[in-house]
Order: C-alpha cells, then sequence, then structure tokens
C-alpha cells in the first residue's frame, strides 16, 4: 500500500513510525521536505528517523542538511583540499563545474577588495537557505547593498559565489538537472525555467520535463535476425514517424544492384569515426601507408559513395589521392598516371578491366601497379591474372561491406587473393547462424544496425579473444532459384563460371510465361576470348550447372529453359547508379 501523509501525522508508537490517520506502519518512504519542515517534526520522529536503522527512506537527512548547506561548495571549490582529497584528473574535473565559492567570514584578505567592488561577478547566498531565499545577485543591487550584506554580522557563515550566467532557453532562465546514483546516470530530472535571476518555480518560475529522443534502432523487436527485407520495411517506416530522420545525417544509397534501390541515413561524425577505424586498422597491417599515391577509378554522383569513402580512407591515412573518377577518359587517366606515377590503383573490377583493355590496345607495358584495391565486384582468378600481365600487380586488396552497414572489412597483402577478411572488433560484432554473416554495428547510435543478415554466407576464421581485430571468411550469397527439392545459388553460378575460359559474364534470370506452368529462364550473356568457340563454352556450363540438380537438365525443359548470348565487353549491363556491372539479373523481382 502506497499514501501521501502529511509529517504533522507522524508518530512514534512501540518503536514504530505510524500515521495517525490510519494508523498504518511506515516500513518506507520517500522523505519529501525542505529543512524547516524538518525541523518541524517532533524530537521523537527526528531522533527514530536519526537512530533507527530498520526503516528504509530516501533522501537521507545528512544529505538534506550537509550536501543542501553550501558551505560544501568552499571545500569543493579550495584547491589544496581537492589536491589532498583526489588525483590530478578527477580535480581538475571538479574545477571545471564548480563556481568559486568562500564563507563570507573566511573570504581570504587578498580578495576582498576585489569581491566589494566587483560586485557584477559575485552573488550572496544563505548557507543552509533553500527556494531562492535572500539571494543577492551582485550586478542587480547598488554598490551600498552590496557593502551592506557582506558586513552584515549575520552573514558570516553565510556565502559568496561566483555568479555563473544561465544558460538563456528563449527569454528565461534555465537551470537543469542530472539525475545520478551510484556511479551511473539516469538521464535528465526536470528543468527549471524563470524569467528572473533567481530560478525558482515557487517564485513565479517554470519546470519543463526534458524530452529524450530515443535514436532509431534498427533491429526485431524478438532480437531475432534482421532480413533485408525487413529493414527496408523499416526504412520506409521511419521516414513518416521521424520529421526529423533527414536532418545532419549522411545520406548514402545503395547501388541498386539486389533490386530497388534504397536510401541510409547515419550520423555524420559516427559515419567518419567508422571509416576512421577501419583505416587505423589498415594503417596497423601495412595495408596502405603514408608513402601510397592511390588512383581512385570508383564511381560517384547520385548519392552513391564509394569514390568519396576511398578519397576519405587515403586522407585519413595522409597518403595521395588522384582522384579520376569512373567516368574519366581512359585517356586522361593514362596521362594521369605517367605524371603522378601511382603505386595504388582503386576502382571497381570492371571499371579496371576497361582501363586494362585500353592499355593492352595502346601497347602500354610499362604501367606498373604494386597494389589493387577493388570493392562493389568480386575479382576472380582469371581477372587477377589478366591484371597482373598488364599492370604487373600481384597484390588485391578487397574491402567488405554494404549500404546498409557501411564498410567494415578488407584483406591484407596476408590473405590478398582470399576470401578472408579482417574487421575492427570496436567496429563490428559478427555472428555466424547457419552459415550466414550476421552484423551488429557498434558505432552507429543513430538509426542503429542489430543483428542484420548480410546476405551472405562464410565463417568466423580466428576467435583469438585477445586479438584487436576478426578474420571472416566470405563464402558465397544465397539461393537465386528453386527447381524442385534443388536450388541454385549465386556461389553455384559463380564457381561454375570461374572454371570457363570467358573475359566476363552475366546471368539473366527471368520468366516465361506458359499456359500451363511458368518456365525459369536462364540467360547466360558472356564475353569470351578469340580462343574459345561458343560452341564448346556453352556445353561445359551446362556440365558444371548439372552438378547442382540431381534430376538431368533435359528432364526439367518444362521448368528451366537454358539460353546463351555472346557480346562485346561494352555491351554488359551495368547500373545506372553506381555503375557496377550486374552479374546476376533477376527479373522476376
Amino acid at each position: 500500500q502506497c499514501l501521501i501523509i502529511h509529517p504533522n501525522d507522524l508518530k512514534i508508537e512501540n518503536n514504530q513510525l505510524i500515521d495517525q490517520q490510519t494508523n498504518f506502519i511506515i516500513e518506507q518512504f520517500i522523505l519529501e521536505l525542505h529543512q524547516d519542515e524538518i525541523l518541524n517534526l517532533s524530537d521523537e520522529v527526528l531522533e527514530y528517523l536519526i537512530r533507527n536503522n530498520e526503516i528504509s527512506y530516501i533522501n537521507d537527512l545528512r544529505t538534506i542538511f550537509l550536501l543542501h548547506d553550501k558551505r560544501l561548495f568552499s571545500l569543493l571549490s579550495n584547491q589544496s583540499f581537492l589536491y589532498a582529497l583526489l588525483n590530478n584528473n578527477r580535480q581538475e574535473t571538479i574545477s571545471q563545474i564548480i563556481p568559486k565559492t568562500f564563507v563570507i567570514n573566511k573570504i581570504p584578505n587578498y580578495l576582498k577588495d576585489s569581491i566589494v567592488h566587483n560586485k557584477q561577478d559575485w552573488c550572496i547566498k544563505p548557507n543552509s537557505g533553500g527556494k531562492g531565499e535572500n539571494i543577492t545577485i551582485g550586478v542587480d543591487v547598488t554598490s551600498d547593498e552590496w557593502s551592506k550584506q557582506l558586513l552584515d554580522s549575520t552573514h558570516e557563515q553565510w556565502i559568496v559565489q561566483e555568479y555563473c550566467e544561465y544558460v538563456q532557453y528563449k527569454s528565461m532562465n534555465l537551470c537543469g538537472m542530472l539525475l545520478c546514483f551510484n556511479e551511473q546516470c539516469f538521464n535528465m530530472g526536470i528543468i527549471r525555467m524563470a524569467p528572473n535571476k533567481i530560478v525558482n518555480i515557487s517564485r513565479g518560475g517554470y519546470y519543463i520535463l526534458p524530452f529524450v529522443h530515443q535514436q532509431y534502432i534498427h533491429s526485431m523487436n524478438d532480437k531475432s535476425i534482421l532480413t533485408k527485407e525487413k529493414l527496408h520495411e523499416q526504412l520506409v517506416e521511419f521516414k513518416t514517424t521521424d520529421k526529423y530522420w533527414n536532418q545532419s545525417v549522411y545520406l548514402s544509397s545503395s547501388g541498386g544492384s539486389g533490386g530497388k534501390r534504397l536510401f541510409f541515413a547515419t550520423d555524420i561524425q559516427q559515419n567518419l569515426r567508422q571509416r576512421q577505424i577501419l583505416v587505423n586498422m589498415m594503417l596497423d597491417k601495412d595495408i596502405i601507408s603514408d608513402r601510397d599515391i592511390c588512383l581512385n577509378l570508383f564511381q560517384y554522383g547520385n548519392i552513391y559513395r564509394s569514390f568519396e569513402i576511398f578519397n576519405d580512407f587515403c586522407s585519413m591515412a595522409n597518403c595521395t589521392t588522384i582522384p579520376m573518377g569512373a567516368d574519366a577518359s581512359n585517356e586522361n587517366i593514362l596521362e594521369m598516371v605517367e605524371y603522378f606515377k601511382p603505386n595504388v590503383l582503386m576502382g571497381s573490377p570492371y571499371r579496371i578491366m576497361q582501363l586494362a583493355l585500353y592499355l593492352e590496345k595502346q601497347e602500354k607495358n610499362d604501367i606498373k601497379f604494386e597494389k589493387i584495391y577493388f570493392a562493389c565486384e568480386s575479382l576472380d582468378k582469371i581477372k587477377q591474372d589478366y591484371f597482373q600481365r598488364i599492370f604487373h600487380c600481384s597484390i588485391y586488396i578487397g574491402f567488405y561491406g554494404s549500404a546498409e552497414t557501411g564498410v567494415y572489412a578488407c584483406q591484407s597483402p596476408k590473405y590478398s587473393s582470399t576470401k578472408i577478411y579482417l574487421y575492427p572488433k570496436e567496429l563490428v560484432q559478427i555472428e555466424i547462424v547457419k552459415s550466414k554473416i550476421i552484423v551488429t554495428n557498434l558505432i552507429r547510435k543513430r538509426n542503429q544496425l542489430v543483428r542484420f543478415d548480410s546476405g551472405d554466407l562464410g565463417r568466423i576464421v580466428s576467435r583469438n579473444g585477445n586479438s584487436k581485430y576478426g578474420l571472416i571468411e566470405v563464402f558465397c550469397s544465397e539461393r537465386l532459384i528453386m527447381i524442385g527439392n534443388d536450388d541454385l545459388s549465386k556461389s553455384d553460378i559463380e564457381e561454375t563460371m570461374k572454371q570457363i575460359d570467358v573475359i566476363e559474364w552475366q546471368l539473366i534470370i527471368d520468366t516465361i510465361l506458359h499456359e500451363k506452368i511458368n518456365k525459369i529462364l536462364l540467360l547466360f550473356r558472356y564475353v569470351k576470348s578469340d580462343l574459345t568457340s561458343n560452341e564448346i563454352l556453352e556445353k561445359t556450363i551446362q556440365n558444371y550447372l548439372q552438378k547442382c540438380f540431381e534430376k538431368p537438365l533435359s528432364t526439367l525443359s518444362e521448368k528451366l529453359t537454358l539460353q546463351f548470348e555472346s557480346i562485346q565487353f561494352n555491351e554488359l549491363i551495368r547500373n545506372k547508379t553506381s555503375n557496377k556491372l550486374l552479374k546476376i539479373i533477376d527479373k522476376r523481382l
């Protein structure tokens, strides 16, 4: 039972605190009384509160009488006292937030004249007063009144305190409260407001309850795994429920290769912090250095950020970047390469391939790069071998992430040409659930991403808890089609095409409408070398695909149609936003 009891109704009976109106025995209570109200309690009740350890109450009398005594501030602003009590760091912190305070009869001689003649910098307060009573603000009184208050013999235990200007809330003076207990902060308490310098509710002031805005968290309420589809639903809902969703944010866009184009809003400073953490790892693991000169051929524009991301990486690593972009002509790129002599080439494999084909055609055999940084697409063995011949380069550094998570992992020279990536543990937490890579971003506080299904499969390579960095091996993406009990995944397609001698390939998945049953169309488009015949290439693809199905492909003709198209490199379909080569285009979406 909970009661609100007037102090005059308290009595002691059989060594118990009783409410006289109800005869209710009080076992716990909140003591919400001012000093004068406490002193009006009977001596018997006061003695009981002070000495009885069995009763539990909030607002200990020592708190009310000692911590409310403003003379305590004279100790907390005394450097000698703090020096003896605290270490230097804590002493400095307290000195910054406690105004200089002196008990009037203990003002140092060297300060007396200054306090008398600079009343605008000081105020006088009763040591045990409350509600703003009898406070004198120096700037508001005459010099005579100020001197009178200082010299009054009844004010010897009062304090004179440095006057601090209030934080203005429109036309109001504002005084806040932070609720803390046992080294924990429990957020903001009420905020007092008043048009006068004495900010007190009982003198015509006001109070407001703070609005604590919970930053949006992208997660599932039951803490299960957040899928791309559910995240996309939340993004649409978030836009309609938070009117500040597009203010003070870093906007980025998905490349659109996974279907509908999406936009993501993250905190600007937290976004930079994420990149800095990754760069710190890159420097630590000799992935990048301040001696590198980087040629940036990533795509930019239309809110697509890969070009900007890699420029930021270079700036944070204090290395030179040559920001050309994917749309620069190969002629201009070659001119910059010959002038600046970059040792690092950065871009999507598709754009790097365009440059390589151009250099081969121009018979430029003297262009060399120590490292190639790539993202947006995978870099298979055929391209690596070709780039090694054209660029004389054998170190390929892949970067891993997504528009949802941001870039959070990359390869090192040690893991070049593998599927293993390093990631900083302070940046992301990675779980493997049924081979799925589940990511929680630990940096973002605004629009947090919790237990997000990246859509890729993999495994954690290293479980060294003492290491700052983790290792993850990325296998492949999820399945693309199901026929009966068989499914065909992106990894199946990629593994098949690795066995084929093609320069580049593209798969289009579509539905063929039929009277009886709809069929799935797999259209393989490929750019082949001159040495391979179309017939042999198409037969090889069929043989490798057969391994994915229990039944012969010929018996699946009612459900599945295979078609092939030989094309030129510039006929490959690319995303209009990111300029990514779309390896798999699912037109059923």
